[in-house]
Order: C-alpha cells, then structure tokens, then sequence
C-alpha cells in the first residue's frame, strides 16, 4: 500500500473501445440539467401590471349607465297679444285711454285694434301698399320697436310734449315718438314726411 493513487492509476491501460462505453453509460445515467430561461426585466413588469389590473377590475362595483335624458325642443315665445274690434275697447282692456288718429297723410280703408299684454296699445290703418302704425303706451320709452339706425333725427318740443322724428333725410322722417312723461305714442308710416308735416300731423293726434 506504499504505492501512491496516482502510481497506481498510471499502470491501469483503457482502450478507446472502453472508454468510449463508460463514457455513453455515464452519460445515459445522469439526469439532463434543468435549463432555466431567465425572464427579462421588461416582460417582468408588464406581467405584474397585468396582474393587478385584472384584480382591480375584479373589485369594481357594477355601477348602471344612467340614461341620457333627451334635450327639450325649441321653445318658441308667443307674445300676450290680443286683437279687439275698436279703440274704445282697447281702452277698456288697457285701462287707459285710447283713440284712433284723427289724421293721417292718406284714407285708411282698414284698421287692426291690438293689445298687447296689459301696457300696450297698438293701431294699424292700411289703405293698398300705404299704412300706418300707431303705439301708445304708459311711460316715457320708446315703444316703437324700431331699431333702424336712421341717417336724419330730430328733437323738439311741443304743447309740453318731447317728440324725435327719424328718417333717412330731413325731408324723409319714417317714424316719430311723443311723450308728456305719463304716456308714449310713436306713429311709423310706409311714406316719410318732412319736419313741418310732422308737426301738424302731431298736433292734430295728441293724445
């Protein structure tokens, strides 16, 4: 037993035939080693987040869409406006007086009595394409609901009475509006007058 291991082992002679049989037995014998496919970082984290978006999603509460209600359809203003057979009743409906025009620049063959609401009175004389529009009303703004920027306007007084006279030219004036500061009246005509016109045309109706 003086000999040493690796004495020994050198004297011992294996054929390649021998050896080559060990060797596949050996093989044949050990277990194949597990490979173990490393994830990436990236996958890793992406999996995760799946993971707790499909928990939470779990967790939520059924929650029902509330039905959309349907917006309503235009609502379209009807004026208070009521039509009567004379100025007198418009008196008697508005509770102030009221009465027709004693002159007006042509014959009217036709005339419409309108109240509208409880404050305003309103007269429309037609003869063919010429007519006329008469207001009145308590107070002293303008009640004519014209809003023409007119070229020509004037301002006088008359009788205590505040008058503006618009139109397109000094001799044009479409539309005049009066007022003694309790009552307003304006008178819009299909054919302008001049200043003078005017006047007189106001002084017989005043009212």
């Amino acid at each position: 037993m003086g000999r040493s291991y690796d004495e020994i082992m050198s004297k011992i002679q294996v054929t390649d035939t021998a050896r080559e049989r060990i060797l596949k037995r050996l093989s044949a014998e050990a277990p194949a080693p597990r490979r173990r496919v490393p994830m990436l970082p990236g996958a890793l984290a992406a999996a995760a987040c799946l993971a707790i978006l499909l928990a939470g999603v779990s967790l939520l509460p059924r929650f029902s869409t509330p039905p959309v209600a349907t917006p309503p359809g235009p609502i379209t203003a009807v004026p208070d406006f009521q039509d009567v057979a004379s100025a007198e009743a418009l008196s008697t409906l508005l509770g102030f007086p009221v009465s027709d025009l004693e002159e007006l620049p042509f014959s009217w063959e036709s005339a419409t009595y309108t109240a509208y609401g409880q404050t305003m009175a309103q007269i429309r004389y037609e003869n063919g394409e010429q007519w006329a529009l008469f207001r009145k009303s308590a107070g002293s703004e303008d009640n004519s609901g014209d809003y023409t920027q007119y070229a020509a306007q004037s301002a006088e007084t008359l009788d205590g009475w505040s008058i503006v006279l618009k139109g397109h030219t000094e001799d044009d004036y479409v539309l005049a509006i009066w007022t003694d500061g309790q009552y307003v009246c304006s008178l819009r005509l299909s054919s302008g007058l001049s200043q003078a016109q005017w006047q007189t045309l106001i002084q017989t109706n005043l009212q």
